[in-house]
């Protein structure tokens, strides 16, 4: 077993609900103190933050959700300071608004430990050579992951956003041991790698650490025997902290909480009350360590349940299963959350005024997943000049781009083609 701090990941239940419940003190004072949107809530509620004597009262505060996290774009959630902020990191997020994140400096150093505790247990040290091979949408867990492996002593090639071929150079000339990436861009990678010849019996890989996407069980067979290395995943979710949240060991029957630094709660999604132990459910995150962006009861969209029982890696830390789905509308691309009103927005923005229809369309190539935008032709937003209508169609291209962190294929078609599908403006055809 490989710890990066057995203090805490093997810490006994009742120390460790201790040690939660004084930073759940800590954390709830600081938001109500600092952040009006929580005192607001709190206030509403009739819930007296100094009264909180036990971890298990957290399921009678109010939920936190991305529309709060736009309504309150982009400083309204800081529980400090911009004097004492040194990074802020900002994505399209899933609303309205980009998604805005502060650091002090304490609140790096803890999420470079949570990332560092992902990488450990997936065997990453200080011999290895990781390679980060992220979508561009997922630029600061790159990041991230970056600063998380350079605690564990490992050298680092960033991501960068060189060819699929020229990522497989590098893995091959810079004796790469360590692929850090999505699912389904490993399978590409792999089947680049059989398609151009290329010797796997080179290569100096031991292990690929997998964030983003759900890990299918035929997808880590697959990795696992042709390369003939270990395949573990990590979850994680950018509005709180970014990745390594939870994190498989080498039994890989689940994934362990960092319950130091959050507050796992499942609950049904419909009524918000906790869901019975073993139950698929909504994850529900209470940040415990973050100073800059704490967020209380955090809605996270993602569908999972705990798994029952002692792990026989002697983690104490209590773990959920794979993702298995997500509420609501949001999609999960290359490892990117998006939500198809995001598109909607652009669209009917570029239109000034006009709704035109469209149709989101997704589907696999190469084992990627792969957007395209099917949008009806209508002489309200295209001229009939060429070069106006490719200026048009490049600056969609730019603005999808710029929102979403993933390619948008273009698609003008007459209105009948929307009508075939049957489905309302803007629905999504998920053929992947």
């Amino acid at each position: 077993m490989t710890l990066s701090n057995s203090k805490y990941e093997c810490m006994d239940t009742d120390d460790l609900e201790q040690v939660q419940l004084e930073r759940l003190q800590s954390t709830l004072n600081r938001a109500y103190k600092n952040v009006s949107f929580y005192r607001k809530h709190f206030d509403a509620s009739r819930i007296d933050v100094s009264t909180v004597g036990a971890v298990a009262e957290i399921a009678t505060f109010p939920f936190t959700t991305r529309e709060d996290l736009g309504d309150n774009y982009p400083y309204g959630l800081f529980a400090v300071p911009l004097r004492d902020i040194v990074r802020i990191s900002s994505s399209g997020g899933t609303t309205s608004n980009p998604l805005v994140v502060g650091y002090t400096k304490n609140d790096l150093r803890v999420r470079d430990t949570v990332t560092a505790r992902f990488l450990a247990a997936g065997g990453v040290d200080e011999t290895d050579v990781l390679q980060i091979c992220l979508n561009p949408g997922l630029s600061n867990w790159g990041r991230a992951l970056k600063e998380g492996a350079e605690d564990t002593g490992a050298s680092v090639m960033p991501m960068s956003h060189m060819s699929t071929s020229k990522q497989i150079m590098a893995m091959q000339d810079y004796k790469t041991s360590v692929l850090l990436t999505t699912p389904s861009y490993a399978m590409h990678m792999l089947d680049v790698m059989e398609t151009s010849g290329t010797d796997l019996k080179l290569l100096a890989l031991k292990a690929i650490l997998v964030v983003g996407e759900s890990l299918p069980r035929e997808t880590r067979d697959a990795l696992e025997s042709t390369l003939r290395i270990n395949v573990t995943a990590g979850y994680g979710v950018s509005d709180v902290s970014g990745p390594g949240i939870a994190f498989e060991c080498g039994e890989k029957n689940g994934l362990h909480v960092s319950e130091d630094h959050f507050l796992l709660e499942i609950i049904d999604p419909e009524r918000g009350n906790p869901s019975p132990p073993g139950e698929t459910g909504e994850v529900v995150l209470t940040t415990l360590s973050t100073k800059a962006f704490p967020l209380i009861r955090f809605r996270t969209g993602d569908l999972a349940c705990t798994v029952p029982g002692a792990c026989s890696c002697g983690r104490t830390l209590v773990r959920i299963s794979e993702i298995r789905g997500h509420t609501g509308d949001v999609l999960t691309i290359r490892g990117v959350k998006v939500n198809p009103a995001q598109i909607r927005r652009i669209v009917e923005g570029m239109a000034k005024g006009y709704s035109p229809r469209f149709l989101v369309h997704l589907y696999q190539r190469s084992r990627q997943d792969m957007i395209a935008l099917s949008l009806e032709v209508n002489d309200a937003i295209f001229s009939d000049e060429v070069k106006m209508l490719e200026a048009t169609l490049k600056d969609l291209r730019n603005q999808l781009m710029k929102t979403l962190g993933l390619p948008v294929t273009i698609r003008l078609v007459e209105g009948r083609t929307i009508d075939e599908y049957a489905k309302p403006s803007g629905g999504v055809v998920d053929e992947r």
